[in-house]
């Protein structure tokens, strides 16, 4: 009789890539991470990364006098090296082999599924702690009027081009409905198409497109905010892509997937980041 091979086995360098390529398709903020470099340290310590300070409120002027110049100076801030991990999950030879559906490929999906959320989950702690805040008059609600002002706390720094998005939760998607600067055909900085999600896109405010982020939700205060968000505002320092490893259990021809990962994060960018919500921190 041959020898037969068991095509089972799972090997965890192919599995992890499996992970990987899913994740990035589940982010929503942290699809926009910098990455900046290798991690060197071990869980729990902190360490270093570059941050641009930010350059202070607007004040009034008046326009006798010259405007006040300030120069951009870079700091650093610290981060913590942290490690998650992804639930474990079984999967056994027979109901990969017999069950409707392909055992290994959800169950990589579902562990990119839960790395995917808490990068989000980091990032969003990150983005909420920058400076530049702007307070909305009605919870879970915009104007246009509102979306203005908060892009105006930016000064007259925001090309489009300088933006990754605006991340917004759902429950604002109404209010952009609403707003003639992204429905109305008559306004020239329309979008075509917008209000038809693609890709978790629901078209463009002032060309930045603007993503739906479930995430983007303040439990105690039970409100949803949004994320004005520049290219390079967090940073991460990974120290490998999600690592899987398989524990096989030869009696019962069952496998189990551990997934984890360490890395650090950090907002390194003190004026690339707006959040608009109703009740915001005391300084």
């Amino acid at each position: 009789m041959a020898n037969t091979i068991n095509t089972n086995v799972i090997v965890p360098e192919v599995y992890a890539s499996l992970v990987r390529e899913r994740i990035a398709g589940k982010c929503k903020v942290a699809q926009f991470l910098n990455n900046i470099g290798d991690l060197k340290g071990k869980v729990g310590e902190t360490l270093t990364m570059p941050k641009w300070a930010y350059v202070g409120d607007a004040v009034d002027w008046n326009i006798a006098t010259p405007m006040d110049v300030t120069q951009m100076k870079q700091t650093y801030t610290t981060a913590t090296i942290k490690a998650i991990q992804a639930p474990g999950v079984k999967v056994a030879d027979y109901d990969d082999e017999v069950e409707l559906g392909n055992a290994i490929n959800e169950a990589a999906n579902q562990q990119a599924i839960a790395v995917a959320r808490k990068y989000d989950t980091d990032a969003i702690a990150c983005a909420l702690e920058s400076p530049l805040k702007y307070q909305l008059a009605t919870k879970n609600t915009v104007t246009q009027a509102e979306m203005i002002a908060a892009l105006g706390l930016y000064g007259d720094d925001r090309d489009s081009a300088d933006f990754d998005a605006i991340v917004i939760h759902s429950l604002f998607a109404p209010s952009f409905y609403l707003m003639d600067m992204f429905v109305s055909t008559e306004k020239t900085m329309t979008k075509a198409g917008n209000g038809i999600t693609v890709n978790g896109v629901i078209g463009y405010f002032l060309d930045i497109p603007v993503v739906l982020s479930d995430r983007l939700y303040d439990s105690t205060n039970k409100e949803a905010f949004m994320l004005f968000m520049k290219k390079n505002a967090i940073s991460i320092i990974p120290k490998e892509s999600p690592f899987a490893e398989v524990s096989r259990d030869a009696s019962l021809r069952q496998s189990t997937i551990y997934l984890s990962q360490f890395y650090a994060m950090a907002l390194t960018d003190d004026t690339a980041i707006v959040y608009a919500k109703t009740v915001l921190p005391t300084d």
